[in-house]
């Protein structure tokens, strides 16, 4: 079925049913750019910055004014005569943006990340260099709030730059199911932030960073560690070591105005040693070394009767939710350490060995798409072994600053013995990627023969959930990959209720924090939406598929490890390096 509707005096044609999409949507569709700050394609529109307004024509033929309406809200239907830029259109975003401004002018004048700033930006675009609103400092009150709230190691608040849009809150309750952020007070005091007047770590928070992800205003930040990486950079007695994790190679071009999915492997190793680290490894090999513990675990687990359904471990925000809101599901949890962790440790404990360094003089930093790594990095029980994280987003900034063009550096490769990875490993940076990493190495080392097709193409699609079959060993596993914290909190609520029936779906299941795993993760290039997901996710299997060892398995780099130091997955040592035990932890202390 098609439509027809004008927008600014052109015809265009529409697919479906007229109603099903909204104004906003559709000048998408036809190359029009409409600035709003609350939208997400993913959430229901709540039409609360109403910067997204457009103007209706009368349909009845008069010479009257035209109807003012949010386009993010309104359904599209045939025959609408919509003026995306008219004089009222115009005058209407421009008051909008001024009584903004008039809160926050001096805040984005010095805002350090302007090119994440929606706010500076229209204020740009609409040149106001200044507004008639003056701010008015409300009298102190005992909920109300102002400043930082720096209590969590990974995201910061800045309650001087919220413009109460709530896109925050819909992204925190609706996509990932919790309450960490909410409205608060109410009149002249009305607010966005943590529930009762707690801060962030009091809370519930994942730290996944989807918030800080979609922030229009910075209002919501990473908390950079950028200063202390320089200050290790230019202590002569400290050895730096970075570690790239898999996403960041295929989106960090984007922070450079690349498109998105621009591989930029060797580029970023490349700066990385201009900017001054004595070594970079891969990730990818933690994920590897992952790899080969999870699916010993797992078989393991299967084998002894062990507690079953196993989750997976890499994701740190998940990790945490459980921990906080689900200690009951703990012992189902896989005892692996991320990838990250991984590598980090057999740098400190293998690595500075081999090179007769002094493991104390030895700072480890990791390059992440997401901002719970600085929360995960914090955890007692790693004892420090990564002293510093930084997101693609710092990453860039850091490179920016030393004068670098990323683009323009010719490639450098990995240092060794710790730069070799394979595919199972790189697939790690999109949802289903551990999964399917996993299952590869599983199937082919307990059944002694190669699948048919390396790939899991049930576990390479876009959905939030994606399931199938597989037998090792006589034993059919079910397996599924869930994406997003909101439907986690679904699937476990149902899956709980099937456990005390002793009746589970699944033995083996993948979990993300964020939208497509890793590669939508909260420390990622802004903006991030479906389309540039899809383009990070088509990178991430291109380099799988043309990796010469797809297993992991088969990295000579990790037979070299388990040769020399582990002897085989799940050895006493690999214990002690490669695992790590999970707690229940006390909300609102």
């Amino acid at each position: 079925m098609a439509y027809k509707v004008k927008i600014n005096g052109n015809e265009f044609s529409f697919e479906g049913e007229p109603g099903k999409k909204t104004i906003l949507e559709a000048c998408k569709e036809v190359g029009l750019d409409i600035p709003t700050f609350c939208y997400h394609e993913r959430l229901e529109p709540r039409a609360a910055c109403r910067i997204c307004v457009v103007e209706l024509e009368p349909q009845d033929g008069s010479q009257g004014p035209g109807k003012l309406v949010t386009s993010c809200s309104t359904p599209l239907k045939e025959g609408m005569s919509i003026l995306t830029h008219s004089p009222r259109v115009l005058n209407a975003r421009r008051f909008n943006l001024m009584l903004l401004l008039g809160d926050h002018q001096s805040e984005c004048i010095y805002c350090e990340k302007v090119t994440d700033c929606k706010l500076l930006d229209y204020g740009n675009e609409f040149q106001l260099s200044s507004t008639p609103f003056e701010h008015i400092p409300l009298p102190k009150k005992k909920f109300h709030t102002s400043g930082l709230d720096n209590s969590t190691p990974s995201i910061v608040k800045n309650y001087d730059k919220c413009i109460k849009c709530g896109l925050c809150v819909q992204i925190c309750s609706e996509m990932q199911g919790l309450k960490a952020i909410d409205y608060r007070n109410r009149g002249s005091y009305f607010e966005v932030g943590p529930p009762f007047n707690l801060n962030l770590a009091q809370t519930e928070c994942s730290q996944c960073g989807q918030c800080v992800l979609h922030c229009p205003t910075c209002a919501l930040e990473e908390k950079s560690d950028i200063e202390g990486v320089m200050k290790a950079l230019n202590d002569k007695k400290t050895i730096t070591v970075a570690q790239i994790a898999p996403s960041v190679r295929v989106s960090i071009g984007e922070d450079f105005m690349l498109p998105p999915g621009e591989i930029l492997t060797g580029q970023l190793v490349a700066a990385l040693k201009r900017i001054g680290f004595d070594y970079v490894f891969d990730t990818q090999l933690g994920a590897d070394l992952t790899i080969m513990e999870e699916a010993k675990e797992l078989m393991d687990r299967i084998a002894n009767q062990k507690p079953l359904p196993m989750f997976t471990s890499c994701c740190p925000a998940w990790v945490k939710m459980l921990e906080d809101l689900y200690p009951e599901l703990i012992p189902h949890l896989s005892t692996c350490r991320s990838p990250a962790q991984m590598l980090a440790s057999v740098i400190k404990k293998v690595f500075s060995k081999n090179k007769r360094i002094n493991p104390n003089r030895i700072k480890v930093v990791s390059i992440m798409p997401c901002t719970a790594k600085k929360f995960e990095a914090q955890r007692p029980e790693y004892k420090g072994d990564i002293s510093h994280v930084l997101t693609t987003r710092e990453t860039a900034r850091m490179i920016k600053e030393t004068g670098l063009e990323l683009a323009k550096l010719h490639p450098a490769g990995f240092d060794n013995p710790l730069g070799e990875s394979s595919g199972a490993g790189t697939i790690f940076g999109v949802s289903g990627g551990v999964m399917e990493a996993a299952l590869r190495t599983a199937y082919e080392t307990n059944e002694n023969k190669r699948l048919e097709r390396v790939e899991f193409n049930e576990l390479r699609d876009y959905a939030n959930r994606k399931a199938g079959r597989i037998t090792v060993k006589g034993k059919e596993i079910r397996y599924i990959s869930i994406n997003t914290l909101g439907e986690t909190r679904k699937f476990l609520e149902s899956l709980k209720e099937k456990m005390l029936q002793g009746k589970p779906d699944y033995d083996f299941i993948e979990i993300m924090a964020c939208p497509f795993g890793c590669i939508g993760g909260g420390g990622q290039p802004i903006p991030t939406n479906d389309e540039i997901l899809k383009k990070r996710a088509s990178a991430i299997y291109n380099i799988d598929a043309h990796k010469k060892v797809r297993r992991s398995y088969e990295n000579p780099d990790i037979k070299k490890l388990y040769d020399e130091y582990f002897g085989e997955p799940g050895s006493k040592k690999a214990e002690e390096l490669l695992h790590t035990k999970y707690y229940h932890r006390e909300l609102y202390k």
